[in-house]
C-alpha cells in the first residue's frame, strides 16, 4: 500500500491541534448531553437524521414504496436535482446525474463500501426496492465515512438491517415480458449471537417495445422514420448474497462472512445511437465476491472501528461474430468482408478482473461536541484477457488484451465534526489524500516495443460544511469542497480494441459550493431551496484520435450554477402533495483550440437543464377490514428539451421556451410522463398487491443520446412477508 505517510501525519497533527483548542466539557456535562441527544434522536427516522445533517444529502426512503410496482429508477427520477440516464429498457447501461455531473464523476456505494467489486448486477435499474432501506444522495461534499474520489457527489445504497427472523418474497410481471423475483431472509439464533441470511433477485425482460427509428429505404437509399419493434434487447440477470456470522461477543460486535454471486446476459440492440441495429451481439458477465466485515466498539462506545475486505473475480465477455448486418425489421444479410456487426473485425473478448478492496473506518467521540473520523479505501485491480478477433502487437503478434495491467488506488479521508452554541452550529471539516498508481502496456497498435509504462500521482483536497439551526423547524447550511476524480483503469488502459490507452491522464478537479435553506413542520409541510456552483477542470472525455480509434483525454472545462426548489404539503393525514423544480446552467469554458473555440459557453451536452416533478399520494387504513391498507399515487414528471451535442450559445433560443437555431435531430424534445398506481395490503401489510400504469398517455420518451424509452406499460406486483 503506497501513500504519503508524512502528509497523513501532518493532517492528523493539524486536526489534533484544532481539537485541543475547541470547547472542553466536563465529563458530567458530556454524559448528560449525550443522553438528551439520544432521547431526541430516537423519535426521528434514519432518513430524517441524514437529511438534516450539515453535509447536504437527499434521502429516498425506499420503505415507503416497497409494496408498489414503482422501480428504484423511477423513484429517483422524482427527486430534486437528480435524474437517471439510461440507454433503453430494463438492464440497459445507466448512470445517475447529480447537479449535472454523471458517469464516473458520481460514485456508488453499498453500505458505505465502493461498488466497484460487484460489476453490473448491482445498479439502479436492476436493484429491487425490497432489498433496500433507503438511498442517500450527496450533492458535492461527501462525508468522511464514504471518502471516495467523487467529483460531483455520491450515491449510498443502504440495505435492510434485520433485527429479527425475517422471510419475504415478491414477484412482479409487466409489459414487454418483464419478470422480477426477489427474496430476502434472515435467521437469528435464540441467544441472538449467531445470524445468517440469503438475499437475491432475478430480473428478465424482452424489452421488445415499439420505437421510431431512421430506416434505410433499399430502393431510394434514403432514411425515413418508421415505427419498428426492438427485436434484440433481451436482458437477464441474477444476484445472490449468502452471509453469516457472530455478534455481541467479547472480541467483536459483529463478524460477518459472505459471498456474492451474480450473472448477467444482455443483448445489444444498437450502439450509443439508434442508427445501426444489431441482431446477434451480446455481452455476459459473472462475479464471485467473498467478503469479510468486522465491527467493534471500544472505550465505552467512544471509538467505533469497522473493517471490510473483499477479493472479487469479474469475468466479462463480448460476443460479436456473425459477419453480417441487420436492419430494423430483423432481416439478416451476411457480408463476406465482415467478421462482426458492431465491429467490422468482430470480437470475442474474454476479460478477467481481480479486485481487492479494503475499507477501514474509525470514529472517535471526544465529547458531546467533538468527533473525529478516519476513512481509508485501498483498491488493487488486475486485468488480463484475450480476444482472437482483436488487435495484436506489431512485431510479436501477441494479443493486446493478454498484456496484464494493474491499477492501485488509495484514498484517505480525515474529518472533524464540532458543535457550538448549544448545538445550533455544526461544522464538518474534511481533508483528503488521493493516490493512484498504474502499471501496464500501451494498447495502441503502433506500440512496437511493447514497453511497460508506470505512472503515479498524489493530490490533496478538502471540504467544509456548516449548518446553523435557526429554530426546531428550520436551518441553513453551506458547503465548500475541492475534489478530485482519479482516472479509472478502463480510461487509462483502453479496451484492447479501438479504445486506446492514455497513461498521461490527469485526475479531474472540481470546486463545488452549495448554499441551502430548509423549513420542516413534520407531518404538515416542508420547503427546501438549494443553490450550487461548480467549476471543473481536466474533464476526462472520450475523443476521436484517428479512424477508427478513440482515446480518453483531459479536454473540457465546465462551470456553472443551479437552483433547486423542493416542497410538500399534507392536506390531511391521508393525503399529501410533493413537488420540485431544478434549473442548472452548466457550460464549457477555456477552450483554446481555434477549431473548437466557438463552443465556449456551450451547454453541457446530453444533460437536462430544466426539469421537475409533482406527486400526489393517498393513504388510508381499515377500509374493508381492520388490518388492511389502501394506497394510491399519481406522479407527473417534466423534462425540458435539451441538446444531444455541444451547441454554440449563439444557436440557443433567446429564452428558455424558445426554439433553438439548430438541426432538430440534435434536440432531445420536451417530455411529459404521467404514471399512477394503487397498492392494497392485508394482515398489517404482510400480503401486498401493487398495480401501476407507466406513461399513461403513451408519450414518446427519450433518454441518453436520444435513445427512445418504452411507451405505456402495465405492471403487477405481489409481496408476501412470512413473519
Amino acid at each position: 500500500m503506497n501513500f504519503n505517510r508524512k502528509s497523513v501525519l501532518i493532517i492528523f497533527t493539524f486536526l489534533w491541534i484544532q481539537l485541543l483548542s475547541s470547547q472542553n466539557k466536563t465529563q458530567e456535562d458530556s454524559i448528560k448531553k449525550k443522553l438528551l441527544k439520544e432521547i431526541v434522536v430516537e423519535g426521528n427516522s434514519k432518513s430524517k437524521i441524514v437529511r438534516q445533517k450539515a453535509i447536504k444529502a437527499e434521502v429516498l426512503d425506499v420503505k415507503e414504496f416497497q409494496n408498489s410496482s414503482i422501480t428504484l429508477g423511477d423513484a429517483i427520477n422524482r427527486m430534486s436535482g437528480i435524474r437517471v440516464r439510461q440507454t433503453g429498457g430494463l438492464g440497459s447501461a445507466n448512470s445517475i446525474i447529480i447537479n449535472g455531473f454523471t458517469g464516473r464523476a458520481v460514485k456508488y456505494f453499498k453500505d458505505e463500501i465502493p461498488l466497484d467489486y460487484l460489476g453490473e448486477s448491482f445498479n439502479v435499474l436492476t436493484l429491487p426496492t425490497t432489498m433496500l432501506d433507503r438511498v442517500e444522495f450527496y450533492k458535492g461534499v461527501l462525508p468522511t465515512s464514504l471518502g471516495a474520489d467523487a467529483l460531483g457527489g455520491g450515491v449510498n445504497f443502504i440495505t435492510q438491517k434485520n433485527k429479527k427472523k425475517h422471510l419475504e418474497l415478491s414477484y412482479e410481471y409487466g409489459s414487454f415480458n418483464t419478470h422480477r423475483l426477489t427474496f430476502n431472509s434472515y435467521f437469528l439464533s435464540r441467544n441472538e449471537k449467531y445470524f445468517a441470511g440469503v438475499d437475491g433477485f432475478i430480473n428478465h425482460s424482452d424489452n421488445d417495445y415499439w420505437v421510431d427509428a431512421k430506416v434505410l429505404d433499399p430502393e431510394t437509399s434514403t432514411l425515413s422514420e418508421k415505427r419498428v419493434k426492438r427485436f434484440h434487447d433481451k436482458f437477464t440477470n441474477g444476484y445472490t448474497e449468502v452471509y453469516g456470522g457472530i455478534r455481541k461477543v467479547s472480541f467483536a460486535d459483529e463478524l460477518k462472512v459472505g459471498i456474492t454471486l451474480t450473472k448477467v446476459k444482455k443483448d445489444q440492440q444498437h450502439g450509443a445511437l439508434m442508427t445501426d441495429p444489431y441482431g446477434e451481439v451480446y455481452i455476459k458477465e459473472a462475479v464471485i465476491a467473498p467478503t469479510l466485515t468486522y465491527r467493534k466498539a471500544f472505550f465505552d462506545n467512544k471509538l467505533l472501528f469497522t473493517n471490510f475486505n473483499t477479493y472479487s473475480l469479474i469475468n466479462s465477455k463480448v460476443v460479436d461474430t456473425c459477419g453480417c448486418v441487420y436492419d430494423w425489421y430483423g432481416n439478416k444479410t451476411p457480408v463476406a468482408a465482415r467478421e462482426g456487426e458492431a465491429d467490422v473485425d468482430g470480437s470475442l473478448s474474454d476479460i478477467d478482473f481481480k479486485n481487492f478492496i479494503n475499507r477501514t473506518f474509525l470514529n472517535y467521540t471526544i465529547n458531546s461536541t467533538n468527533t473525529i473520523s478516519f476513512n481509508l479505501i485501498y483498491s488493487n485491480q488486475k486485468r488480463t484477457g484475450s480476444d482472437p478477433y482483436g488487435p495484436v502487437f506489431y512485431f510479436s503478434g501477441r494479443d493486446i488484451l493478454s498484456a496484464p495491467a494493474t491499477y492501485k488506488k488509495n484514498i484517505i479521508a480525515l474529518g472533524w465534526e464540532s458543535k457550538y452554541f448549544n448545538d445550533k452550529l455544526t461544522n464538518n471539516f474534511i481533508v483528503k489524500n488521493y493516490y493512484f498508481e498504474t502499471n501496464g502496456t500501451a494498447s495502441a497498435i503502433i506500440n512496437y516495443d511493447e514497453e511497460t509504462i508506470k505512472n503515479k500521482e498524489t493530490n490533496y483536497g478538502f471540504a467544509e460544511a456548516l449548518k446553523y439551526e435557526i429554530n426546531k423547524k428550520s436551518f441553513v447550511r453551506t458547503g465548500l469542497e475541492t475534489a478530485y476524480r482519479l482516472p479509472e483503469q478502463g480510461e487509462i488502459y483502453g479496451n484492447g480494441q479501438f479504445l486506446l490507452s492514455n497513461f498521461n491522464l490527469k485526475p479531474e478537479k472540481s470546486l463545488n459550493v452549495n448554499l441551502g435553506y430548509r423549513y420542516d413542520a413534520t407531518n404538515k409541510h416542508y420547503f427546501e431551496t438549494n443553490i450550487f456552483y461548480r467549476r471543473t477542470e481536466n474533464l476526462i472525455i472520450l475523443v476521436p484520435v484517428f479512424m477508427p480509434f478513440s482515446q480518453y483525454s483531459n479536454v473540457n472545462k465546465v462551470r456553472g450554477y443551479g437552483v433547486e426548489l423542493d416542497g410538500g404539503y399534507h392536506f390531511a393525514s391521508w393525503l399529501n402533495l410533493t413537488a420540485n423544480l431544478t434549473y442548472q446552467n452548466l457550460r464549457l469554458f477555456g477552450i483554446s483550440d481555434p477549431e473548437e473555440a466557438y463552443l465556449n459557453e456551450a451547454r453541457l451536452r446530453n444533460t437536462p437543464y430544466l426539469f421537475g416533478n409533482i406527486s400526489l399520494n393517498f393513504h388510508k387504513s381499515n377500509i374493508f377490514k381492520n388490518d388492511d391498507t389502501f394506497k394510491a399515487y399519481y406522479n407527473y414528471s417534466y423534462t425540458h428539451n435539451y441538446y444531444l451535442a455541444n451547441v454554440p450559445k449563439s444557436s440557443e433560443p433567446s429564452n428558455i421556451f424558445g426554439t433553438a437555431k439548430i438541426d432538430t435531430d440534435l434536440v432531445i424534445p420536451t417530455q411529459q410522463l404521467h404514471s399512477a398506481g394503487v397498492v392494497y395490503s392485508l394482515n398489517n401489510e404482510k400480503i401486498n398487491f401493487g398495480l401501476e400504469v407507466r406513461n399513461i398517455f403513451d408519450e414518446k420518451l427519450f433518454d441518453s443520446f436520444k435513445v427512445q424509452k418504452a411507451r405505456r406499460g402495465f405492471y403487477l406486483k405481489i409481496r408476501y412477508l412470512f413473519n
